[in-house]
C-alpha cells in the first residue's frame, strides 16, 4: 500500500513538473518586453526574438540570428545557426552555441560555456561565474569575475578584467590597453607574452605547444587499427542494414551538398537537444537516448561515406554485398591514410562525418516513408487480384 502512494505520489509530481513545461514549435517566436513567460519553454524557430521576463529556465534554437534580450531568471541554452546575440540579463547559467558568430554583451551570474567561430565578451559583459569560451577567434572585453578556460584556433584578444584564474590555448594572444589579470594566467601559444606591469598580478606560465609527428610509428599503427576497427564493425552494419545502406549511399552520390548541410545541423542540434533533455529528471531517458544514438550515427557515419568514395574509385556501383564490402574498404582506407595528415585530415574528418550522417538520416526518412506506402500498396496488389479473379471467372 504504501509503495503504490510514493508511485503515485512519484508520478503526481513528474506530470506536474512535465505540465509546466512549454514545446513550441513556429517560425517566428517573439516575447515583448511586456511579456512574462513562467514556464519552462522548449523554442525551435526560424526566427526568435526575446524582450520579456523568463521566470524559468528556456531552451532555444534558431535557423537565423538568435537575439536574446530580456530578463531570464533561470537557466538559458541556445543555439543560433548563424549567429547568437545576448543583451539581455542572466541570473543563472548560460550556454551559447553558434556555427558563425556568438556575442554576450550583458550581465550573467552565472557560468557560461559558449562555442562559434567567433566568440566575443562585450564591454557591458559582467560574468560573475565562471567562464569556457571555445572558438576560432575570441575577444574577451568585459569583466569575468570567475575562472577563464579559453580554447581559441587562430587568436585570442583580451581587452577587459578577468579577476580570476585565466588558461589560455590559443596561437596567437594580443592585449589590448585596459587588460587586466587579478588572478594567475597561463597559456600555451606559439609567441611569448611580454605583458606591461601591472597587467598580470598573479604569476604567468608559458607552455610551448608540441608539435604533432606527422610519420610516426606509432600514430601510422594507431591508424591501421582503427582502420581495421572500422571495416569489422562495418561487416555487421551493411549486412544487417542493407536497405538503408544503400539509400543513404545514393543520396549521398545524387545529393552530397544537401547531405552535408543536414549532417551538419545535425551534428551540432542532436546532442544539444540531448543535453537541454537531460537537465531535468523527465527528460534524463531521453537525453541519454539521443546522446547515444547521436554516438553511434557519429561513427557509422564514415561507412557510408567510405562506400560512396570507394564506388567513385572503383568507377562502378553495384548492389552485391562483396562489391559494397570491398568499396567500403577501400573507401575506409583512404579515409584514414587522409586523417593521418593533421592539417587535410581535420577536414577530411569533419567532410566524412557530416556527409554520412546526413545521408543516413535523410536515407531513414525515406525508408520510413516507404515502409508506410507498404500497406497502401498491398492494397492496391490486391485489389487487383480479386478484378483478376473475376475476370478469370467471367
Amino acid at each position: 500500500m504504501h509503495l503504490k502512494k510514493i508511485l503515485t505520489a512519484i508520478l503526481a509530481a513528474l506530470a506536474i513538473q512535465s505540465q509546466a513545461i512549454d514545446f513550441i514549435s513556429t517560425n517566428l517566436y517573439s516575447v515583448a518586453e511586456n511579456q512574462t513567460v513562467t514556464n519552462e519553454a522548449w523554442v525551435f524557430a526560424a526566427i526568435a526574438e526575446t524582450e520579456g521576463i523568463f521566470k524559468n529556465d528556456l531552451f532555444i534554437a534558431s535557423g537565423n540570428p538568435l537575439d536574446l534580450g530580456g530578463i531570464f531568471e533561470g537557466n538559458v541554452w541556445a543555439l543560433g545557426l548563424v549567429e547568437a546575440n545576448f543583451t539581455g540579463s542572466c541570473e543563472r547559467n548560460m550556454r551559447l552555441f553558434s556555427g558563425m558568430t556568438v556575442r554576450i554583451d550583458g550581465p550573467v551570474n552565472g557560468n557560461i560555456i559558449a562555442s562559434a567561430n567567433t566568440v566575443s565578451i562585450g564591454t557591458n559583459a559582467v560574468i560573475s561565474g565562471d567562464v569556457r569560451l571555445v572558438g576560432g577567434s575570441i575577444v574577451v572585453e568585459g569583466v569575468i569575475k570567475g575562472n577563464a578556460d579559453i580554447s581559441a584556433a587562430r587568436l585570442t584578444t583580451f581587452g577587459g578584467r578577468i579577476e580570476g584564474n585565466t588558461s589560455v590555448n590559443s596561437p596567437e594572444l594580443l592585449l589590448s590597453r585596459g587588460t587586466a589579470f587579478a588572478g594567475d594566467l597561463s597559456y600555451i601559444s606559439n609567441n611569448e607574452l611580454i605583458p606591461d606591469e601591472g597587467v598580470i598580478s598573479g604569476t604567468l606560465t608559458r607552455k610551448t605547444p608540441s608539435r604533432p609527428q606527422t610519420f610516426s610509428k606509432a600514430r601510422f599503427y594507431s591508424h591501421i587499427s582503427w582502420f581495421f576497427a572500422a571495416l569489422l564493425a562495418g561487416i555487421p552494419f551493411i549486412t544487417l542494414f542493407p536497405m538503408t545502406t544503400a539509400i543513404a549511399a545514393q543520396l549521398a552520390r545524387k545529393a552530397a551538398f544537401k547531405c552535408l548541410l543536414v549532417g551538419f545541423v545535425a551534428l551540432i542540434a542532436i546532442p544539444m537537444f540531448g543535453l537541454m533533455a537531460m537537465s531535468s529528471i523527465v527528460g534524463i531517458p531521453l537525453g541519454t537516448l539521443v546522446i547515444g544514438s547521436w554516438a553511434i550515427l557519429l561513427y557509422v557515419s564514415r561507412f557510408i561515406s567510405a562506400i560512396v568514395l570507394g564506388t567513385l574509385l572503383l568507377r562502378s556501383f553495384r548492389s552485391s554485398f562483396l562489391h559494397i564490402l570491398i568499396a567500403m574498404g577501400l573507401g575506409l582506407a583512404v579515409i584514414y591514410l587522409a586523417t593521418f595528415f593533421p592539417v587535410i585530415g581535420e577536414y577530411t574528418r569533419i567532410l566524412v562525418l557530416c556527409t554520412g550522417m546526413g545521408a543516413l538520416l535523410l536515407a531513414l526518412v525515406e525508408k520510413r516513408r516507404l515502409i508506410l506506402q507498404v500497406p497502401q500498396n498491398l492494397e492496391k496488389l490486391e485489389a487487383l487480384q480479386k478484378q483478376q479473379k473475376q475476370t478469370e471467372e467471367k
